[in-house]
């Protein structure tokens, strides 16, 4: 797993430059000390994509609190979210670190929080759904920018986002590479057992459920069948059976085992978003946001809470930055 995300202010050093070619990594933003007055004056790349996930996140606080005041008895419904996207927004604050004296302008500067105009009535709840839909997105485009340990946060972070719109569209952006990384085949294995398990569960529903189980089966295979193209070596192989979390013996089960799969492939997509590959990280972070995005619609169906957690598939390691030379 990667190490912690760093704090980011600084100049790309010369070593994580060349290091930018090889798709193995999860390396962490390092804070070099380049010759040259000039180098030590360049601000670190990943400053300006950290202050408009920073913003993004308190517009999306400031937009909840004001939906929260305007009805209180959406509080139920809303207080769990919010609390994720503060959560998020100081875990990204602790990144953003400005410099002192001569770096003192390598910060960047944070917009005032703006709350987006929520309807009144249940059209204030797709309102918060579309704002949510739109935040995942830009996380995923961040993703695809920034170095490969703020690009698994951001990841993780669009992910919760998906899970709260329930919902995901599109199709991830072709990925070809000849890595045989080790994070690519623990996505592949958890993508197996997905297709396992979406065949197992699929024999216990019926109608409409059925009809989506076998699109999101097929989506797994497609899934598949891509990580397998990223791969120079030997792909890891299915196993003939898998142990299952959730034994079927109902519709509503089926749905938790389904959400259950879905959770499991998080993680594993989460890991992926740490390779130094831009477009392995952004095909990373949209998987890790539709797993997201499938879990919330099938435990919604199973009458299931939402996961707790802010950061899905995050290692808590990465939830701090590690101390820079000279800070």
């Amino acid at each position: 797993m990667p190490e912690a995300v760093p704090r980011l202010p600084g100049a790309v050093s010369r070593r994580a430059l060349l290091g930018r070619g090889a798709v193995l990594g999860g390396a962490v933003l390092v804070l070099p000390w380049a010759a040259g007055c000039a180098a030590e004056t360049v601000p670190h790349k990943d400053v300006p994509t950290l202050v408009g996930a920073i913003a993004s996140e308190q517009d999306l606080v400031a937009t909840y609190e004001a939906a929260r005041s305007a009805d209180a008895s959406r509080a139920g419904r809303l207080d769990p979210v919010l609390a994720h996207h503060r959560e998020h927004l100081a875990v990204l604050k602790r990144h953003y670190v400005p410099g002192s004296g001569d770096r003192a302008g390598e910060g960047g500067a944070i917009p005032a929080p703006s709350a987006t105009p929520v309807p009144d009535g249940n059209k204030a709840f797709a309102a918060l759904r579309d704002a949510e839909d739109r935040a995942a997105k830009a996380r995923t485009a961040d993703a695809a920018k920034a170095d490969p340990g703020l690009a698994q946060l951001l990841a993780s972070i669009g992910a919760c986002e998906a899970g709260h719109a329930m919902m995901s569209s599109g199709e991830p952006p072709p990925v070809r590479s000849e890595s045989g990384a080790e994070t690519v085949q623990k996505a592949l294995a958890a993508e197996h057992a997905a297709v396992y398990g979406y065949g197992v569960l699929g024999a216990r529903l019926r109608g409409s459920l059925r009809q989506t189980a076998k699109a999101v089966w097929d989506a797994h295979r497609a899934q598949r069948d891509a990580l397998v193209s990223l791969l120079s070596g030997t792909p890891v192989v299915a196993a003939a059976a898998y142990e299952l979390p959730v034994e079927v013996t109902s519709a509503r089960s089926a749905a938790r085992l389904a959400a259950a799969l879905e959770d499991d492939l998080v993680p594993a997509y989460v890991a992926l978003a740490g390779l130094s590959s831009p477009d392995l990280r952004a095909f990373a972070a949209d998987s890790a946001q539709r797993a997201l995005a499938r879990s919330a619609g099938w435990r919604s169906k199973a009458g299931a809470p939402a996961p707790e957690g802010a950061f899905p598939g995050l290692p808590p390691a990465a939830l701090s930055p590690r101390p820079e030379p000279g800070e």
